[in-house]
Order: C-alpha cells, then structure tokens, then sequence
C-alpha cells in the first residue's frame, strides 16, 4: 500500500541522516588512534611497559608523526606531551635501544621530517603504576591545538629491559689523584660508587649563558637565564641529566641527556660524561659534556659547557649549578642567579623542595 511505502521511504531517509551525522566532520570513520594536531598527525601504533635506565616501569608509545606543515619540523620542535596518571604529571624518561647502544628509544623524535612525509617515533614516561589509564595530551609547539589519547598499562606486554654501556660497575676501581680509589675509604669499588652517586644525584640550580652567538641567535650574546635540573644516576653509572630554564618545566625540560659517571677525574668527585639525549632541537653524542668538579673554583659546583648549532644558527653556553638548598654566600653579587634573592632564597629558607617550574 502506498502509505507503507511512504513509511519505508521515510524510515530510510531518517537512517541515511543518521549515518550522515556520524561521519560528520572529514567524511571519514572515527580512528581514536588517528590525531590531528593542528599542521601534525599522529598515528598510535601501540605501546608497552619496560624498565628505564633507572630500573624503574615506563611506558613507551609507538606514534607515526606525519608532517602536513609547509617546512619541515622535528616532532620534538612540534609537539608538546602532557602525559597523566592518577592526576599526576609523568616524567620523560631514557630507555635505552639496546644494552650495546647509548641510543634512546626517544632519539628519533629530532629528525626532521619533510612537508608531507611521515616517520615512526618513540617516547617514554615514568609511570606511577602499571594498572591506572594514562592520558596523554598532545599539543602543537604553539598551545592552540591538542588531542589526547588514553592507554591502559594494564593491557600491555612486558619487554625485557636494556640498559646502555657502563661506565662505573660495582667492581670498578678507577684511581683519582695520588692512586687514590675515587671517594671510598675502604678502596671498594662498590662502595666508591655509592658514595659518588650520592654526590651527584639530586635537585641543581643555577644559571646559564650564551656566548659567541651566530645566526639568529647573534642579538642574544651574553644574556642568561636561571636553570633548575635533576641528575639521576644508577648502580651501572648510567643515567639522565633534566635540565630547564626559565622558558621550559621539568616535563618540557630544556635539556634531556643521558650520561655515564666515571671515577676518574681531577678531584675525588669523578667525572660525567654525556651519552646520548637532546638539547632544544638538536642531538647530544658521546663527550658533548665532560663535567669535572675539580675543575671549578667554588665547593659544591659544577660546570657543563658545550654549543649548540642548527644549520647556519648557533651558540656556547656554560651552566653553572650547585646542589638545591646551597648558599651562594661566596660568589659575588654579579655571579648569582637573577631569581636568587626573590625566588630561590624564600623557598630553601621555607624547606621547599624544587619546583618543576622556574619564577
């Protein structure tokens, strides 16, 4: 009859509607994994859990990143993670590729990907546990753009974990000066190495210059800035160095680099070596870094200096640090930091423990 016909015509047009207010936006099916943000796109591929090079859980995400810009862009330049478990921000975190390699699983989010093409790239967090969702937000370098992604640790596959090459063992018994063993009484190296990472590891402030500037960085010749940072170093002498300045957070760090720690130096302090990491844009390698207490005139202070150079575009800096919660009652005024007195100064008086962020 007509009127049944007239129902199954209209019945079909409502359904139709439907379909259409589901594919609305590209036209296409919604991929949870597939996110755009802003110029970029990332594909999650997958994830799962290891240990770092600390020993302790991380989780690392597997993302192809597809440049849709019209320059090229390293994913590192391009793309801020805001990762989040039990409401409490992640830390990045050095996984190492394998027990050969200083090579970090991370390394490829600094190559520079060309208008149009697309790279897989790693990136890895500290996790809270291996049970809660992680929520991971993603945002272009310029904040006005984001998609998240949610993850449940639960769900994945173990990996065994590697960790890079070593440069103090529990055995090792590198002699300082006078054939002295390191800072161990005893003369083990065990103990010697225990009582170096004791020294190195923690919350450092300070500040850092720029010198010998070129390219677009010519303008900025002489200016610094206050800097925060973390050494953490592990049984093997391997671990990461985070360091940020006023403009960057301990999860955005300025600096993410691993190092080794080596007994042998100028004073009983030892020596630390960069490995492997990034600074801004670009990579670190082998010897980048030499850091060497002895070296410096104040206690409790190290010295890292190094350069930076990206294509045509560059500069040195030195980074003058000393342990979270120390005086600087014996360095001149011009020396400190420009935060000291305003920033630093009330908080170690109130027993705060470092900030993630600077000011």
């Amino acid at each position: 009859m007509k009127w049944r016909r007239l129902f199954c015509l209209l019945l079909a047009a409502l359904m139709l509607l439907s379909l259409a207010a589901c594919g609305k936006g590209d036209g296409e099916t919604k991929n949870s994994n597939q996110l755009k943000v802003g110029d970029y796109e990332l594909l999650y591929k997958g994830a799962y859990i290891t240990e770092d090079y600390a020993g302790d859980d991380a989780i690392v995400l597997t993302l192809d990143f597809k440049n849709n810009s019209k320059k090229s862009a390293a994913y590192v330049d391009s793309i801020i993670e805001l990762p989040v478990q039990n409401q409490e921000n992640l830390e990045f975190t050095a996984v190492y590729v394998s027990e050969e390699s200083d090579e970090m699983v991370s390394d490829s989010q600094l190559t520079e990907v060309a208008p149009g093409e697309t790279i897989e790239i790693k990136t890895a967090f500290v996790l809270a546990d291996t049970t809660s969702e992680v929520e991971v937000l993603f945002e272009n370098i310029r904040g006005d753009k984001n998609a998240s992604l949610t993850i449940d640790p639960s769900t994945l596959s173990q990996e065994p974990a590697q960790s890079g090459s070593a440069s103090l063992t529990g055995d090792s018994k590198a002699e300082g000066p006078g054939g002295e063993a390191g800072v161990s009484d005893s003369g083990t190296g065990a103990s010697s190495g225990e009582q170096l990472r004791d020294w190195w590891n923690g919350d450092w402030y300070g500040w850092w210059m720029m010198t010998g500037c070129w390219g677009t960085y010519e303008d900025m010749e002489g200016q610094w800035w206050d800097i925060c940072g973390t050494i953490d170093i592990g049984e093997d002498g391997m671990g990461t160095v985070t360091l940020w300045d006023e403009d960057y957070t301990k999860s955005d760090p300025m600096f993410l680099t691993s190092v080794s720690l080596n007994e042998a130096g100028t004073s009983e302090l030892g020596t630390m070596m960069s490995e492997g990491g990034w600074f801004m844009d670009v990579a670190m390698e082998h010897a980048d870094w030499i850091v060497d207490p002895g070296l410096v005139d104040y206690e409790s202070m190290i010295q890292i200096d190094g350069f930076y150079e990206n294509g045509e575009n560059g500069f040195y800096y030195d980074i003058f640090l000393r342990p979270w919660g120390t005086l600087w009652d014996d360095v001149e005024a011009e020396d400190l930091p420009a935060f000291y007195d305003d920033w630093y100064l009330p908080l170690i008086q109130a027993g705060e423990p470092m900030p993630e962020r600077i000011g």
